[in-house]
């Protein structure tokens, strides 16, 4: 048996269908960085409206998540929520053998983007809050066409000197074999017992093909789907005392609820002319949740009436993540195999707990208030993301890989309120992040920008927000099978996946002052 079976070369992608929770390197570290990558633009109203530059105002529940300090600026209690709804539209474009295919899918789902209780007194505010930090959910699919590679041929070299018996499912225990090699190895078993891979007769080491089932110059049809659901949602408890109207200084201590769950399937029909497989079909279940904490502290100076300078730190974030896996495979034959049209598998469910610390962050933020017409604000924010962290033993691997893939990320955020007549506010904003990648060919993915637009009305007793932002970025590329074995062959789909996400939020914030 070659000495690394599991050993898979990956590109730095998210999307890579083949390996559970046992990490690469590659697939470990964009989920570290999907839970720590955190948009503050979409949680209240306000300030979503004003492209989330909040480093510097306050008096709103994103202020807890952002800069605690702005709780000092409440002059009365306050009770608000900021329910809203999420449109994503993902534009997946496959490069292949068969040129560019390109297919839409879009996900809409109803969400609560914030919610704060605070107490006010003289010169100090405490209050408890939730801000929406990540929102997960999604649908994707790519579709190639004429591909000359299939799966089967990533699972031939996987089961290189795996004996048949090894591989089987016997009737008091089919799931003996999951147990008998390591979780990346599962999709090659699954293979194997819908009969997709046969053993070559009197082969030393052992050898599989997939000759019988697919014929020489047989064209495929591959498509790949996938579905997420989940979100970070950061519960805050934060104070904030005010110094005679010119400093203001907060704390928060912030609770991060984590939930993910991804369903994949990736699938391949073979052209007319082929005996023996007509499609096989591969699903992936991945469900993840845990718990985050963190600190954050803040001040804000008011030098000038009309001026205000703040800066926020926020520690990193310590997770303790738990997960299960679990796949199947369903393959449907041209004709009859031993009585039966198709073979399925299933594997057990793998469970996995992990820690990991997403990296600390820095803003700095600076806003003037222009007589009684508005205020315009800007946030610069830094975030070291070649820091981020498995802590848990027996990752090495992926945190080298992430020292050596991800750099820092600078983050500028714009808004203007505008006040045409008493009561009523408008607003715009704007935001940009550069990429987390290292490397002049990577830094166009990861890119994120967003624009928004809000209006306001706002009494001595209630006040109702309204925002919309849209936001677009560029995923990192991947294919969706892509093996290497120890003595270099390698194989991999002829082709490629880029997918473009632009989200569409609307969010409405009502908050009643006590």
């Amino acid at each position: 048996m070659k000495n690394n079976l599991i050993r898979t070369t990956l590109l730095a992608a998210a999307g890579l269908l083949l390996l559970p929770p046992q990490r690469t390197a590659a697939q470990g570290s964009e989920e570290l960085l999907m839970f720590s990558r955190q948009n503050f633009g979409i949680s209240s109203a306000r300030s979503a409206g004003m492209g989330g530059a909040f480093t510097s105002l306050g008096a709103d529940a994103a202020t807890m998540s952002i800069n605690p300090a702005g709780m000092a600026m409440y002059g009365r209690g306050e009770v608000s929520i900021s329910p809203g709804l999420r449109i994503t539209a993902h534009r997946a474009d496959y490069s292949g053998m068969g040129g560019n295919v390109s297919n839409n899918l879009g996900n809409t789902r109803a969400n609560v983007g914030s919610f704060s209780m605070v107490y006010a007194g003289d010169n100090f505010a405490v209050g408890f809050g939730m801000n929406r930090l990540g929102d997960y959910n999604s649908r994707s699919r790519a579709i190639g066409y004429g591909e000359q590679f299939s799966i089967g041929d990533m699972f031939v070299e996987q089961l290189y000197g795996a004996s048949p018996a090894s591989l089987s499912a016997p009737s008091g225990d089919i799931y003996q074999a999951f147990f008998n090699y390591p979780p990346a190895m599962w999709g090659a078993i699954m293979g194997y017992q819908t009969a997709l891979l046969d053993p070559v007769v009197g082969s030393n080491p052992q050898t599989y093909t997939m000759s019988n089932m697919i014929q020489q110059g047989t064209l495929l049809y591959p498509e790949w789907y996938r579905r997420t659901t989940g979100a970070n949602n950061e519960y805050t408890l934060s104070a904030g005392y005010n110094v005679q109207d010119v400093l203001y200084v907060g704390a928060t201590l912030g609770i991060q609820d984590i939930y993910y769950n991804r369903y994949d399937t990736y699938s391949e029909v073979t052209s007319a002319n082929n005996v023996g497989l007509h499609s096989l079909y591969y699903g992936q279940n991945l469900r993840m949740n845990g718990t985050g904490v963190n600190v954050k502290v803040g001040a804000t100076v008011r030098p000038l009436p009309w001026l205000r300078i703040g800066v926020a730190y926020h520690s990193p974030t310590w997770m303790n993540m738990g997960e299960e896996y679990d796949a199947n495979m369903t393959t449907y034959y041209t004709h009859a195999l031993n009585g039966y049209t198709y073979g399925y598998s299933d594997t057990p469910i793998l469970r996995n707990e992990y820690n990991m610390r997403s990296p600390s962050r820095l803003l700095a933020g600076i806003s003037a208030t222009i007589g009684s017409f508005g205020i315009v604000s800007v946030d610069y924010e830094r975030t070291w993301y070649q820091y981020m962290k498995y802590t848990s033993d027996g990752y090495a691997d992926v945190n080298a890989y992430i020292r050596d893939t991800y750099t820092p990320t600078d983050v500028i955020r714009a808004g203007v309120e505008f006040q045409p007549i008493r009561s009523l506010f408008l607003r715009a904003g704007y935001g940009y992040s550069t990429s987390p990648y290292q490397g002049a060919d990577f830094r166009k993915y990861g890119e994120y920008q967003q624009w928004s637009g809000g209006i306001g009305y706002r009494n001595r007793l209630v006040s109702i927000d309204l925002a919309y932002v849209y936001g677009t970025t560029k995923q990192m590329p991947f294919k969706p099978y892509d093996y290497t074995a120890d003595d270099g062959y390698r194989v991999t789909t002829d082709g490629t996946v880029y997918t473009t996400d632009k989200n569409h939020n609307v969010i409405l914030s009502v908050a009643f002052r006590l």
